[in-house]
């Protein structure tokens, strides 16, 4: 029986959930409130050069695999990959180097120049990590839980205990690594997450995985493509799509706009973060949404530069270390101080298509990780931030400021206004253990059985992979509900 559902926000994991409904047969419209789809994964322009204004790195290809093939379709026409190898390359602050590659031997061989011991570790590293992964991610990432049976069944410790998923992650790679440059670049990717690898429980070692056992991909166009492709498929099938369309209110099963309008709906699906949807939008007088106590993720300070000239040096991806690892973590997710000497992460994906910026310049796009709006924000943070990260690629790659022809930065404050990203935390809720898999806030909302979740602040988390993998298991939700009151 055709339903009639609401979607609150464009974001991927709305978009994705759209289409499977529409696939399903219900009517479905979406409303956004910015004039552009994607959420994080939008597009952003400084003069000619193009830029992912999120999400740069395409990793653990299965979910989207999913759900194009979920609606009869095939990713690879509608996506053309191109592998990034090496993944990225890592600046120390001494001037060692590295190529990060799925490659294992080329691996082996770099890893042998810094630690002999580490080049004959990492097969065993590389091997845990995969048995990590096998078990992990359908045993814990790609299911709803419906009582804690679920999560604490005798089947689901026994794993837990078997790759000792709770255990610390730092602590676990020192066991694997010695050499403290490979500690760094074997731990860091839980930044992705917006969780420092000192918090970490070992399960996110995954991403580990997926960038040396599976590698980073580039769709043509730019990852701001997936959301478009995916936009283009949900629009075929019925989809309506309402930009610049804020949402005010949910009120039962009314979607209130700040136009004024209010849209009646069997289910409402919201996009929006949901730290940011329970206060504002779900309005329970006197009662305090229980998203305001939970821990968020750190922020970002983004800057998008049109660069003229030439950096031989940078590949597609690059991550630079600063002098002190652990303390740059420290400043970001304890202290709540702008690091001294920041790491940051670097992109050009002019590397790997040509048409993204002018002949002779580059789109050079910096991330920069920092504290939330825990801490206040300053005009004078952007551009303390901005300078030492031009003087460090002006020292390491020859970077020269007289050549920025056009610049647009985002902080924290600009990650809150813009998305509704709540304490402007660029990757939604922290992914410490006791916001994780059963812990994390359900997909289905206790005081409106109308009303539902998708997205990284709901489960199973953050990343592109894990908001298709939300869709999913939202959809899911809203089928046996649908059922329930057919």
């Amino acid at each position: 029986m055709s339903k009639k559902i609401v979607i609150i926000g464009a974001g991927l994991g709305g978009l994705a959930a759209g289409l499977r409904l529409a696939h399903a047969g219900h009517e479905v419209a979406i409303y956004e409130k910015t004039d552009q789809i994607g959420g994080r994964n939008r597009a952003e322009q400084v003069h000619d050069c193009h830029f992912d204004a999120g999400p740069t790195l395409m990793m653990m290809l299965d979910p989207f695999r999913k759900l194009y093939s979920d609606v009869g379709e095939r990713m690879e026409d509608h996506l053309r990959l191109s592998l990034c190898d090496p993944s990225y390359r890592v600046f120390y602050s001494d001037g060692v180097r590295f190529q990060a590659t799925p490659n294992v031997a080329r691996m082996v061989e770099q890893i042998r120049e810094l630690s002999p011991r580490d080049a004959r570790a990492y097969p065993k590293l590389l091997g845990d990590l995969a048995a990590l992964y096998k078990d992990s991610i359908p045993n814990f990432v790609e299911k709803n839980y419906n009582s804690p049976l679920d999560f604490f069944g005798p089947s689901s410790l026994a794993k837990v205990v078997r790759h000792r998923m709770l255990a610390n992650l730092s602590k676990r790679i020192a066991k694997y690594i010695e050499h403290p440059k490979l500690r760094m670049l074997f731990s860091f990717q839980t930044m992705y997450l917006g969780l420092s690898p000192f918090e970490s429980p070992w399960v996110y070692a995954t991403l580990i995985y997926m960038e040396f056992g599976e590698g980073i991909w580039y769709p043509q166009g730019g990852v701001v493509e997936i959301a478009r492709s995916i936009a283009r498929l949900a629009e075929a099938r019925g989809v309506k799509i309402h930009r610049n369309s804020p949402v005010s209110s949910i009120q039962g099963r009314l979607v209130m706009l700040e136009s004024g309008e209010s849209v009646e709906a069997d289910v409402i699906l919201c996009n929006a973060d949901l730290p940011y949807a329970e206060r504002e939008l779900v309005r329970s007088p006197g009662k305090a949404p229980k998203s305001g106590k939970l821990k968020s993720s750190c922020s970002a300070f983004m800057i998008y530069c049109d660069y003229e000239g030439s950096l031989p040096e940078l590949r597609h991806h690059n991550v630079f270390f600063g002098s002190d690892f652990a303390d740059n973590q420290d400043c970001i997710f304890n202290r709540r101080l702008l690091p001294e000497d920041p790491a940051f992460y670097v992109c050009i994906s002019k590397r790997s298509e040509a048409s993204v910026a002018p002949e002779g310049h580059e789109n050079l796009m910096v991330l920069v990780p920092c504290p939330n709006l825990d801490r206040p924000w300053s005009d004078q943070d952007a551009v303390e931030l901005r300078e030492k990260v031009y003087g460090r690629l002006g020292r390491e790659v020859g970077f020269e400021p007289s050549r920025v022809r056009g610049v647009k930065t985002w902080s924290p404050e600009v990650w809150r206004s813009a998305l509704n990203l709540d304490r402007g935390a660029a990757f939604g809720l922290s992914h410490h253990f006791n916001q994780s898999a059963y812990f994390r806030p359900a997909n289905r909302s206790k005081s409106n059985p109308n009303l539902y979740f998708v997205g990284a602040s709901t489960i199973p988390g953050n990343g592109m992979p894990m908001v298709l993998i939300s869709a999913d298991l939202a959809v899911q939700r809203i089928l046996e509900g649908v059922g329930d009151r057919a």
